[in-house]
Order: C-alpha cells, then structure tokens, then sequence
C-alpha cells in the first residue's frame, strides 16, 4: 500500500468493527469496568457508554488529565465515573485503578515500548475479560507472529507521524500482526475468545486465564 494513501481511506481501512460502544455494551451489564486510555480524543466516552449500558462500577485512566469535553459530558450525564490520571506502567497507578471485572484499552499497545509489560499490567486490573483493540499490519506471507519494531512512515498505511523517542507515547514503537497479538496475549496469561479484523485494526476478547 503506497504511503500517500489518502487520509480518508487510511481511516475507513483501519477503523475498529464493531462499532467501539456496541462492542463494549455487549460485555459490561452488571459487571465493574475500566477504560484504560479513556481520554484521547475518546474524552470518556467508551466508559460513558458502559456506564449507559448498565455497567457497576465504572472507571477511566489515562496519563493526560481530564478534557474540558470529559468535564462537560461528566456533568451532564449526572456520571459517577471515576477516573485516575496515571501511567498504566506504574505499579501505584494500577493500585489506585483496581481490578475491574471487563478492561477496555484501544489504541494503546502499540504505542508502549515493551508491550508485553504492557499485557502483563493490563492482565493485573483484568478480574475476567480484557476488550483490546489496536492497529495492527497485515499477516507477512509464510511467516507468524511478526512484529515491526519503530515503523516509519510509509511501512504502515495509517501511520505517517516521524519517530521521534523524545515524544515518548506519542511514537508508534510497533506494527503488531495479528498473530503476533494473539501470541503476546496466550504469553501474558490470556486465552482469545472472540476476534474482529480490519485490515490494519483488530479487537479481541481475551479471558483471564
């Protein structure tokens, strides 16, 4: 795929299905919740809508602070959403988040450098179910479980932002296969249950083991 894909395209070949709300809705009646990256460009509104869906106790982290978007909707929503400003590689943060018995984390995995911590910390504040999603590069011919490390622009058609390792989260560390992904989750003390896939973005249901 060439790397001047148009933007519009980009987006439509990489955009999660089921829709993101409808997908959580189906996991989350009377069971706690957490969004883990809960508020970019997203400001609550996965955890908004579990809470909707009839979801217990509902929590949101991230490692920006809450948007004046967030405040507003909190408010008009009369919401009882707790949310914790954290990383979620920190053992403290992940303390104050707690276990929840279903996780929802989109569009982080592939942005943290050692994913497999990643899974790992996720895995402690998972009670029962993980809900992933992330951006993901297709199969490579006769080879599994592929990983591209620090893609540049142009080796992944909805990526185009330069490396840059001063920017920390803001890079894209790695193109995940969806092999691959499923591999880091059995690694990590999950089983995948349920597997939806675009061709750059897959979700998953991932049991507890």
């Amino acid at each position: 795929m060439p790397p001047s894909l148009p933007v519009r395209l980009r987006a439509r070949l990489s955009r999660a299905t089921p829709p993101r709300e409808e997908f959580v809705a189906r996991h989350v009646a009377g069971r706690s919740f957490a969004d883990v990256g809960c508020m970019w460009e997203v400001h609550g509104g996965i955890a908004f809508a579990a809470e909707a869906a009839g979801a217990g106790e509902v929590s949101g982290m991230d490692l920006m602070g809450e948007t004046p978007e967030y405040q507003a909707e909190y408010q008009r929503r009369g919401s009882k959403l707790r949310f914790v400003q954290g990383d979620l590689h920190d053992e403290l943060a992940l303390a104050r988040l707690g276990v929840h018995d279903v996780v929802w984390c989109s569009g982080v995995l592939y942005h943290a450098p050692h994913p497999l911590l990643t899974l790992e910390r996720l895995r402690s504040v998972t009670g029962q179910t993980l809900l992933l999603a992330t951006e993901t590069l297709p199969e490579r011919p006769l080879a599994r479980n592929v990983c591209v490390f620090a893609p540049k622009p142009g080796s992944h058609p909805t990526h185009t932002e330069p490396f840059d390792p001063a920017r920390g989260y803001v890079n894209w560390y790695w193109g995940i296969t969806p092999s691959a992904l499923r591999t880091m989750l059995a690694a990590t003390g999950f089983t995948v249950t349920e597997e939806h896939r675009t061709p750059f973005h897959t979700t998953v249901v991932a049991r507890k083991n």
